[in-house]
C-alpha cells in the first residue's frame, strides 16, 4: 500500500500497490490513501518508519503494509531502498497492482505458501499409498471370478454359431439371386405382362412385389414340409417281404417296427401312435427300400433319435438297421455341403485319407454339425 504524496503535489495520493518486502518478494495488493495517517494520528498514534524511526507526515515518501496496516508497519523509500521516480510512479498510476509487506506479514504468506506445498505433497503420498492398497486386492481369487464371467468356452461357441449364421445367411442370398432373376424373366414373360405391357408398363415396384411375394410363398412352403416332416424318421434295410397283397406287406413292416422300437428303444408302440408308414421309392429286385414312419407325436421321434447308439448292441434280427431323420431336399442338399467341406478341411489339415474316416452330419438347424469316425474303429 503507497502511503505519502509525490513531490510538489498538494492532491490527496491515490491508492496504489507495489512489491517490495523485507526479504525483496513481490505481492500484489492495492494500497491505502495517505489519509490513514491522519485518523492514526487523530487517534493519538503517531506513525513512524520501522527501519529509520522517522516520524510519517503528509510529506514523508513511505509505504505501510498491506496486509496488517499496523501502526508501526511503516517504511520509508530510503529504508525500502525504493527510487523517489518509482514511488512517484506508484502513486500516480491507477493500473499499477503491487504490494509491500512487513517483515511479520511477508514471514506469514511466506509460512502458507509452503504449508501449501506440504498439502499438496501429503495428498500425493495418499494416493500413491490408496493405489498400492488397490493393488494388493486384486489376488488370485478376484482374477479367477472375473474370467468365470465370460467363460472362453462360451465365447468360442458363440462365435461359432455367428460364423455360421453367416453362411447361411450368404447361402441364402446366393440362392435368392438367380431366383428372382428367374423370376423377374417369368414375369415378365407371361402372357398378362405382356398384355399389360400393351397398355401400361409394368413398373419395377410391381415387379418386386411378385417376386417378392412369390418368395414368401416358397420359405411358407418349405416351413409346412418341416413341420411335417420334424415327426418322421427312415428306416433303412428294414426286410422287404415279395408278397403281391399290399396290406400283408404293410401289416409284416408295423410288426417289424413294433419289435424294433420295443426291443431296441424299450418303448411300446400302439396302433394310434403310427400316423402313415410306406415305402420311398419303386420296387426294385434286390434292392431293400427304406421304410418311412410318420408318428402323431414328436415326442416318440426324438425319444427314438436320442438312443440310437442302443443299435449297436442289440439282437441279430436288427443289426444292420439304422435310423434317420426325414429331411426335405433343401436340407439334404445343406448336409451333403456340410460333408463335402469337412472333407476338404480335413484333407487340408490331415495327412490321412478321407476315404479311412466316415463323415456324418448330426444336429438339426443351427446345432448341426459334422463329426468324423475312423471306419476300422467300428
Amino acid at each position: 500500500m503507497v502511503k505519502g504524496r509525490a513531490p510538489g503535489n498538494g492532491k490527496q495520493a491515490i491508492k496504489k500497490t507495489v512489491v517490495i518486502s523485507t526479504r525483496q518478494a513481490t505481492v500484489s495488493s492495492p494500497a491505502a490513501p495517505p489519509s490513514k495517517v491522519k485518523q492514526q494520528k487523530q487517534l493519538g498514534v503517531i506513525p513512524s518508519c520501522c527501519g529509520c524511526g522517522v516520524i510519517i507526515t503528509d510529506d514523508v515518501k513511505a509505504l505501510q503494509c498491506d496486509r496488517c496496516q499496523a501502526a508501526d508497519a511503516w517504511k520509508c523509500v530510503d529504508c525500502l531502498n525504493l527510487p523517489k521516480d518509482m514511488y512517484d510512479h506508484l502513486i500516480n498510476d491507477d493500473n499499477c497492482c503491487l504490494r509491500w509487506f512487513c517483515e511479520s506479514c511477508d514471514k506469514q504468506a511466506m509460512d502458507l505458501t509452503q504449508k501449501t506445498e506440504g498439502q499438496s505433497s501429503e495428498k500425493v503420498d495418499s494416493l500413491i499409498t490408496l493405489d498400492e492398497k488397490l493393488l494388493e486386492l486384486k489376488t488370485p481369487t478376484a482374477e479367477d471370478a472375473i474370467k468365470n464371467k465370460c467363460d472362453v468356452t462360451d465365447m468360442l461357441r458363440l462365435k461359432d454359431r455367428i460364423q455360421r449364421i453367416e453362411r447361411r445367411v450368404m447361402t441364402n442370398e446366393k440362392e435368392l439371386e438367380p431366383r428372382l432373376v428367374v423370376l423377374e424373366e417369368q414375369v415378365k414373360s407371361s402372357p398378362a405382362v405382356l398384355q399389360t405391357d400393351k397398355d401400361n408398363a409394368v413398373s419395377d415396384e410391381e415387379l418386386i412385389k411378385v417376386v417378392v411375394q412369390e418368395e414368401i410363398n416358397r420359405k411358407s412352403a418349405e416351413e409346412r414340409e418341416q413341420e411335417i416332416r420334424k415327426r418322421n424318421i427312415i428306416i433303412y434295410r428294414v426286410p422287404e417281404k415279395r408278397m403281391e397283397n399290399v396290406t400283408e406287406r404293410k401289416e409284416s413292416d408295423t410288426v417289424f417296427v413294433r419289435d424294433l422300437i420295443d426291443g431296441v428303444f424299450n418303448s411300446k408302440l400302439e396302433e394310434q401312435d403310427i400316423e402313415r408308414m410306406y415305402r420311398l421309392g419303386q420296387f426294385s429286385e434286390g434292392k431293400t427300400r427304406p421304410l418311412l414312419v410318420a408318428f402323431r407325436n414328436v415326442e416318440l421321434k426324438d425319444h427314438i433319435m436320442s438312443n440310437l447308439s442302443n443299435l449297436k448292441q442289440t439282437v441279430e434280427k436288427f443289426r444292420g438297421i439304422s435310423v434317420a431323420h426325414d429331411l426335405s431336399p433343401r436340407e439334404r442338399e445343406e448336409r451333403k455341403q456340410l460333408v463335402e467341406r469337412a472333407k476338404q478341411e480335413h484333407a487340408a489339415t490331415s495327412t490321412d485319407d478321407s476315404e479311412n474316416f466316415k463323415f456324418i452330419v448330426v444336429g438339426r438347424g443351427e446345432r448341426r454339425r459334422v463329426i468324423k469316425i475312423r471306419k476300422n474303429s467300428q
